[in-house]
């Protein structure tokens, strides 16, 4: 559990539940102690159906109420004692009756432990994707582009699912069959210690193959998640391009570049699937042999040295249902090893660069004033990391306060580039851009971008009605105002000829109106 490792670096975020998670880890431990209660009760259980002739109460008392017992023990052993009927059948009513305590009081605690790690898993999966959307949404337009955005939804998406079932495996069902696995164990161990350690040669083996399988599954799950990335790029890509796609008769051609994705995804999973599948028979075999081996110790112990047979089965049903919790506890290596992959895409998304608003030394960044003399692009350059060359070459360009200009150009010649320095979408390499001798790089995003109004190359629609698309960015906008710009943009005519006019609601991308009304 090193704090470098990414899996871990992520459930930081579960600290802030700390309550609900110190409540889950109480419920999970009295789940665990009356899962041990109740495999105690096997003893006398056992000892009443084996006719034994000792009286139940001098059993208790002899195992519980010893002078090496912690004197809390020793008082509520012979209370107990005291209280225990000497008739064998109402003796084993009340054993069947203790028994039936520890069960409901385990399935209330295994309630409430469900529920909260349900609760703290879904909140931490939650400010993760927030994390990540803030991170996108604020990072450098270039470095979005150079990545593409099926990855990134991917990341956020997909990624985080991974991750919270993760958490849920290191507070969930997993973590509380350990824990009844350690009752077991403990129980065994008090019972007869030796026997005990006998069972447990073979752990150091157990984990160096939980560690060996842990492995291939995370570098597995890696490639596994780049892959879905691509799928999802390549979908959205083919169904967003629908209209191309079928006007080309392009359909065959989709579908093999599609079968070839999907068969790279069916690739990765097989391999990692096939590691899984390996990884708890042979866990879960090993444990059986060490049963076994223990069995037939016990065996011995029973046939040739006399002794009584109920403390050593006991001991064996303890033990099996410790060697039990080691096919939970190879699922749960095998989920944070993929979950740890997941963890270290979304670390890498952490990493992105932001814009930043304040200025390059440091100090906060001054409000651009209304823009009322001229623009000025200063000597400036930019280049593109995959590309060779500049996209922007020493550009030296005026343009006044009310001047309507235009840049032409060959495609590929810059003109985006260049008027994407102008709102700071990119930022310059060399040289400034200069808005009433102000440079731009010394003011903050938003008194910049407050005075800028852009109409894209490709018409950029988001879900909801008409009235929240042009009044995007401006929450609290009147509707005259929305009116008054439709009616300057001549789109108020075939708004109001909606069935809803303003608050039609728009499809995906704002299908089902035109080109042209869509622009």
């Amino acid at each position: 559990m090193r704090i470098g490792n990414p899996f871990w670096q992520t459930a930081t975020v579960l600290l802030g539940y700390k309550r609900q998670l110190a409540l889950a880890m109480c419920s999970a431990l009295v789940t665990a102690v009356c899962f041990g209660g109740g495999l105690g009760m096997v003893l006398p259980t056992l000892h009443l159906l084996l006719g034994q002739k000792q009286p139940l109460r001098e059993l208790i008392e002899q195992n519980l109420a010893g002078p090496d017992q912690p004197q809390p023990m020793r008082d509520a052993a012979l209370w107990l004692a005291t209280r225990v009927p000497d008739e064998p059948f109402a003796a084993f009513l009340a054993v069947m009756a203790m028994v039936a305590v520890f069960t409901v009081i385990g399935s209330v605690s295994r309630y409430i432990h469900e529920l909260l790690t349900l609760t703290v898993v879904a909140r931490g999966a939650m400010i993760w994707r927030a994390r990540l959307f803030g991170r996108l949404i604020h990072a450098h337009l270039d470095h979005v582009l150079l990545t593409g955005n099926a990855d990134h939804i991917s990341r956020v998406v997909t990624d985080t699912n991974v991750l919270a079932r993760g958490y849920q495996a290191i507070l969930g069902k997993a973590v509380a069959k350990v824990l009844n696995g350690a009752a077991a164990l403990m129980l065994a161990l008090w019972l007869d210690w030796q026997l005990t350690l006998i069972a447990l040669v073979g752990t150091p083996l157990i984990a160096v193959l939980l560690r060996k399988f842990g492995k291939r599954i995370r570098r597995a799950s890696k490639r596994l998640l780049e892959q879905r990335g691509q799928m999802m790029a390549m979908l959205g890509e083919a169904l967003g391009g629908l209209r191309v796609v079928k006007v080309h008769h392009a359909e065959g051609y989709e579908r093999r570049r599609f079968g070839l994705i999907n068969r790279r995804v069916f690739a990765e999973e097989m391999r990692m699937r096939q590691v899984r599948a390996l990884s708890s028979p042979v866990i879960e075999t090993l444990g059986l042999f060490g049963v076994m081996g223990v069995a037939s110790v016990a065996a011995w112990y029973i046939f040739r040295q006399n002794v009584e047979p109920e403390r050593f089965m006991t001991v064996l049903i303890a033990l099996g249902a410790a060697a039990g919790t080691l096919k939970p506890l190879s699922d749960l290596n095998n989920q944070l090893q993929e979950s740890g992959a997941a963890a270290t895409r979304m670390l890498e998304v952490q990493q992105v660069p932001i814009e930043q608003s304040p200025r390059p030394d440091g100090r906060p960044a001054k409000r651009l004033g209304r823009h009322g003399r001229e623009i000025v692009f200063d000597h400036v350059s930019f280049a593109y990391p995959t590309q060779e060359g500049r996209a922007v070459d020493d550009v030296h360009l005026r343009a006044e306060h009310g001047q309507t200009l235009a840049i032409v150009g060959a495609n590929g010649s810059g003109k985006t580039t260049l008027l994407s320095l102008l709102p700071r979408l990119i930022e310059p390499r060399s040289g400034r851009v200069l808005i009433d001798s102000v440079d731009t790089a010394t003011v903050s995003l938003r008194s910049l971008r407050s005075q800028i109004a852009v109409v894209t190359q490709q018409s950029v629609l988001f879900e909801g009605t008409i009235a929240q698309n042009i009044a995007y960015g401006r929450l609290h906008e009147p509707r005259e105002k929305i009116i008054a710009s439709a009616r300057a943009a001549f789109a108020h005519d075939f708004i109001e000829a909606l069935p809803n006019g303003y608050d039609t609601v728009l499809a995906e991308s704002g299908e089902g109106l035109s080109g042209g009304q869509r622009q």
